[in-house]
């Protein structure tokens, strides 16, 4: 599935939009737009999916994602209950990126918030203390007008260009492909990819997808995402793993084949060579949901 183009609700004349979402479950899938968009959860949990970066969120959770890069927050399957009586509710803050360019972005005082814009192109979330004071600056100012609007969106930037408590989530590789000419032929295999999750997945049958031979589709894929594909899927599935272990519902044994390793001590070698913890360590320390495993 080809990411959406997004229209966002734009006047003429208006750069800046803050507006706040209160639904049974969020509704707009996997989407694009050129502005820049900063997100914070108020109420509710899923899968966040950023670029090719797939995590767990929660209330809370606030990121900022770069012009052009796909994007959704997908809430868990009891959201899609009606009698469920749980909301997704988020504050959302759009800007044209038309709005720092010229003189102004330029200015030796803005730097900060130059390196910030750049890095947003990989889309960034951030963790800890500074998580909690943007959302915090985010809801007291939510309700800003004119100038304030816009002298709040650089006390906010700036507050999130300050601080070393964040992690990037697109990959270098995948930025690069979303703005290269054939990025449909990528995307295309992504999506592959994410359907496909928790099944076996030949090499062949995704050159197939791609329109390549084995061999050329490898010297493809790297090209782009500086990684073999071998290891692109195991982050993707090592990433699926993290929300799972943070929910807490299901056993190791069962989140192993939840994402695609039917090895039990293949999954483990794989998930501490990437995050340096075995998963009941990485369970242990940022688990949120203190359910018992099924």
């Amino acid at each position: 599935m080809k990411p959406l183009y997004q229209e966002l609700p734009f006047t003429v004349d208006n750069y800046i939009n803050f507006y706040r979402e209160d639904l049974p479950h969020f509704i707009v899938p996997w989407h694009y737009h050129p502005e820049i968009e900063i997100m914070c959860i108020e109420k509710g949990w899923g899968t966040r999916f950023v670029g090719d970066n797939i995590g767990g969120y929660e209330e809370g959770d606030v990121c900022i994602i770069g012009p052009q890069l796909p994007h959704e927050w997908r809430n868990d399957k009891e959201f899609l209950n009606v009698d469920s009586g749980l909301r997704a509710v988020c504050h959302c803050v759009y800007f044209r990126k038309e709005l720092f360019e010229g003189i102004l972005i330029r200015l030796p005082e803005m730097a900060n918030i130059r390196e910030l814009i750049e890095r947003s192109r990989r889309g960034i979330k951030f963790t800890g203390q500074a998580r909690n004071r943007i959302a915090q600056f985010i809801r007291k100012t939510f309700n800003g007008n004119g100038v304030e609007r816009v002298t709040n969106l650089i006390t906010l930037l700036e507050m999130m260009a300050e601080t070393d408590e964040y992690e990037l989530l697109a990959s270098v590789g995948f930025t690069q492909s979303v703005n290269s000419s054939d990025f449909e032929r990528f995307n295309k295999v992504y999506q592959h990819l994410v359907r496909n999750l928790n099944k076996s997945i030949k090499l062949e049958e995704v050159a197939s997808l791609a329109g390549l031979t084995p061999t050329a589709f490898c010297r493809y894929f790297k090209g782009r995402t500086k990684k073999t594909f071998v290891q692109y899927l195991n982050d993707m599935r090592i990433g699926h793993a993290k929300k799972f272990l943070i929910e807490g519902k299901m056993k190791i044994s069962t989140i192993s084949m939840e994402v695609g390793f039917n090895n039990l001590s293949n999954f483990i070698e794989q998930f501490k060579r990437s995050t340096g913890m075995l998963p009941s360590e990485y369970q242990n320390r940022y688990g949120v949901k203190k359910q018992k495993a099924i």
